[in-house]
C-alpha cells in the first residue's frame, strides 16, 4: 500500500500538532470551486493490472488503523464490499465525520 496524498487538517500540517492545544481538526485546505489559487494535489501514478486504488475522506484514514485498512484491502471480496467494509470500520471505530470510501481494481 502506497499512499499518494495526505489530509490537508491542521493536525497534519503542523509540526508537533500534538503540542498545541485545542488544535481544531479542521481542514486547512480544500476544494470549493473558487478562483483564488486552491488546487488539488496531483501525483501521477503508473497502474497496472491488479491494482487496487482507494479514494476516502479523512472520515476514513483518521479513525482507521492503515494495517487495517490494508488488510481490506488485500481481500479478494469486490471492490463495493471493500468499501462497505471499511465504512463500517470507520463507524466502529468511533468515526464523527462523514465517511467517504471509493474502490477501484484496475483490468487491462
Amino acid at each position: 500500500m502506497i499512499q499518494i496524498s495526505e489530509d490537508h487538517t491542521y493536525q497534519h500540517l503542523l509540526a508537533d500538532a500534538d503540542a498545541v492545544p485545542n488544535l481544531p481538526g479542521k481542514l486547512a485546505r480544500f476544494l470549493d470551486g473558487r478562483t483564488d489559487g486552491r488546487s488539488a494535489d496531483l501525483t501521477p501514478v503508473q497502474l497496472h493490472p491488479g491494482d487496487r486504488i482507494l479514494l476516502c475522506s479523512d472520515g476514513l484514514s483518521s479513525y482507521v488503523p492503515q494495517e487495517s485498512v490494508r488488510n481490506a484491502l488485500d481481500t479478494g471480496i469486490t471492490p463495493e464490499e471493500v468499501a462497505e467494509h471499511l465504512v463500517t470500520l470507520a463507524l466502529d471505530h468511533g468515526g464523527r465525520d462523514n465517511v467517504t470510501v471509493i474502490v477501484i481494481d484496475v483490468h487491462q
